[in-house]
């Protein structure tokens, strides 16, 4: 993975609004979301003004830095909705992360969730890399992805130092295959 890209706020702003297209014309109402942190707080957020629907957390650890270029052995659980609360059990629970890279992050949380008592799950991130993947998704869990894109390297706008030089190096996005 040597070629890199990034996105403004504006467009991803634009490309969660489509997201939540996508869910709602799905057919199933969601009553909450699951984000997994830390990648998956903003887009839960900005997913939160469109479906209105509350935002719970967790955390956990693959990626031994903010790089992504080694993994741990396995997934670690940070924090946790242990117990679950009262309120999620018979819902239908949206996990919200940002980007469906290997899949193990996901396959980890999504295994760990289905021990709950939820009416359904879905799947809903910013960003899915076309890739061969590591972990793999239950066949009965609903799946979204807001913007497809190859096995480059994102640059997340709240991930910046300097806004407005991350904003120009957007601007110069590369046309993606």
């Amino acid at each position: 993975m040597s070629e890199k890209i990034w996105y403004t706020y504006d467009e991803i702003h634009q490309a969660i609004r489509q997201l939540a297209q996508k869910i709602q014309a799905s057919g199933t109402r969601y009553d909450a979301m699951i984000a997994i942190g830390g990648g998956g707080f903003i887009p839960a957020r900005i997913l939160r003004s469109f479906l209105n629907i509350p935002i719970y957390a967790i955390t956990t650890a693959y990626y031994c830095n903010d790089q992504g270029h080694t993994t741990r052995d396995s997934v670690q659980k940070v924090q946790w909705l242990d117990p679950m609360p009262e309120s999620l059990k018979g819902k239908h629970v949206l996990v919200v992360d940002e980007v469906d890279d290997s899949r193990v992050t996901l396959q980890f949380c999504l295994e760990q969730l289905q021990q709950e008592d939820f009416a359904s799950m879905g799947v809903a991130v910013l960003h899915e890399k076309i890739k061969a993947k590591k972990g793999i998704l239950p066949p009965d869990i609903a799946y979204f992805s807001g913007l497809v894109t190859p096995d480059w390297w994102i640059n997340y706008p709240w991930d910046a130092d300097d806004i407005t030089e991350h904003n120009a190096l957007a601007a110069q996005k590369p046309q993606l295959p």
